[in-house]
């Protein structure tokens, strides 16, 4: 019995020894070791997060927008211009003839259909508006976007877009290279970019009553990105940018947006609103939703990339925000160095645990959402819906 007890004593140092010397040989094994263990344990801990934000219901993302908004509907079909392509009343029988046609301030007007024909804007002040259901897909014009915009002013009205997808991985919808760019009730979703910016001017981007829906590739493409053009987002929605992508990139000097949606909801996303070199950030009566798989903890980053407008100002006022990401929440995030940053927060509800550099007495700050009896994920309050001409929130 007790050349038994020496044996197992024996071979317990001997493990030990070999185990440290294992470790002194390769000490890289530690770090392994201990990420697996720490990995492991994240993921058992954001499972668990995870079904109790959903309540067990576990969803597909496509599930989880269904759920949460209306879809998006095409405006009705006038039919009194029937099943024609119209440049200023005047119709054509293919697309290709109706756009070289246009000159300065005319009106393309495109009949309901799936087309991949890509479109290259030359001229100034030009309308486009889709007659009914009407959807560009899987094209782009020089490997940039389905419409490719080089004159200025352009106005796209009621037009789907969808699977634009280019080899330098940021395929858009429309391509801005001129300046000035409206858009009305359009559906741009499922590509690498909703819109690219890369005017040589700086001009403005208006969008209204419009949706962005499951855009950006690779951190590098997003929702909107835009590099001069200063943008103004009224009653629109974006939701579930992916692919690391954010749902609104401004590199102009001011971003304006009111009473809208912008939502992660289950997607890979990174921020929802990126200002990379600060500016003017507005953001009034809007819901904002950092999702549980977000890969980036901050909502909202401003100057990270440095400053270079002269006026940086953050207003945010009346939003609902809701931190939903398993870990860390961080709805505003500043550089290290502030630089005259002005920031103003007044009437905002933040429900989740925000890490922040510090809290704003003039916000309220909630836990979850039973305590304000809000619908539970991924459902929002329609309370937005008051200020809205078409409402995209689900009962």
């Amino acid at each position: 019995m007790t050349l038994f007890r020496r044996y197992l004593f024996l071979s317990g140092v001997l493990v030990h020894l070999l185990v440290v010397l294992i470790l002194l040989w390769q000490p890289s094994l530690i770090k392994k070791v201990t990420n697996k263990l720490s990995n492991k344990y994240y993921q058992f801990q954001a499972k668990r997060e995870y079904k109790l934000l959903t309540q067990g219901k576990i969803m597909t993302l496509e599930q989880e927008i269904s759920k949460a908004f209306v879809a998006w509907k095409p405006r009705a079909k006038n039919v009194d211009i029937q099943n024609k392509i119209l440049v200023n009343k005047q119709p054509f029988e293919q697309l290709i003839p109706a756009i070289r046609s246009l000159q300065h301030g005319d009106t393309l007007v495109i009949p309901e259909g799936v087309y991949q024909t890509p479109i290259v804007i030359k001229k100034n002040d030009i309308t486009i508006i889709g007659n009914g259901h009407v959807v560009f897909e899987k094209k782009a014009a020089r490997g940039k976007g389905y419409i490719l915009s080089q004159g200025n002013n352009l106005t796209v009205e009621n037009i789907e877009c969808r699977y634009i997808n280019v080899s330098d991985g940021n395929g858009a919808c429309i391509r801005q290279e001129g300046k000035d760019l409206t858009l009305n009730h359009v559906y741009f979703h499922s590509s690498q970019e909703g819109i690219l910016e890369t005017a040589k001017e700086i001009g403005f981007i208006k969008i209204f009553d419009s949706r962005f829906e499951r855009l950006g590739f690779n951190g590098q493409a997003h929702g909107i990105y835009t590099n001069k053009a200063e943008v103004a987002i009224y009653q629109s929605l974006f939701v579930a940018a992916k692919s690391e992508g954010h749902a609104i990139k401004v590199r102009g000097k001011r971003l304006y947006i009111e009473a809208s949606v912008i939502a992660s909801l289950s997607s890979d996303d990174s921020r929802l609103i990126d200002m990379s070199n600060g500016g003017e950030l507005i953001v009034k009566n809007s819901i904002l939703e950092q999702g549980p798989k977000s890969t980036n903890g901050q909502m909202i980053g401003f100057g990270l990339e440095g400053i270079k407008h002269v006026k940086n100002q953050i207003q945010l006022v009346g939003n609902i925000i809701y931190l939903d990401r398993i870990g860390v929440n961080q709805m505003l995030k500043l550089p290290s160095k502030q630089q005259g940053i002005s920031v103003i927060q007044e009437k905002n509800l933040i429900i989740g645990i925000d890490l922040s550099e510090e809290k704003i007495s003039t916000n309220n700050y909630f836990k979850n959402r039973e305590e304000l009896g809000l619908p539970n994920y991924p459902h929002f309050s329609k309370s937005l819906c008051y200020n809205l001409l078409n409402c995209f929130i689900a009962d």
